[in-house]
């Protein structure tokens, strides 16, 4: 199955230039590399977009996550809401994000 046929598969845009030229990328510990979160890469604006981020118990301690708070990517300067946090294992919690739209004039 090649890039084009996944895209369409998942049916997912990219949510900051509703570009349809994504590749999804899969969490789990089968394929080609060990992802601990999940994400899309747009090919059109060269963003990534996670969905699901994993953190140990240490960095939840001290990042403070929890739902509806805001979870920033400073190395791709975008935003998110957090949906929902989930305690994946002994030492591992995982992350749901939302995309929140860029302002216009926002700094991040």
């Amino acid at each position: 199955m090649d890039d084009k046929e996944r895209n369409d598969l998942t049916g997912r845009l990219c949510p900051w230039c509703d570009s349809p030229e994504v590749r999804f990328v899969q969490r789990g510990y089968v394929g080609p590399t060990d992802e601990v979160d999940q994400y899309v890469v747009c090919a059109a604006c060269n963003k990534t977009t996670y969905e699901i981020v994993a953190k140990t118990a240490r960095e939840m301690r001290l990042g403070r996550y929890k739902p509806g708070a805001v979870y920033q990517d400073r190395s791709q300067n975008t935003r998110y809401t957090i949906n929902r946090v989930l305690r994946a294992g002994q030492n591992e919690f995982l992350i749901y994000l939302k995309p929140l739209p860029e302002r216009a004039g926002a700094v991040l």
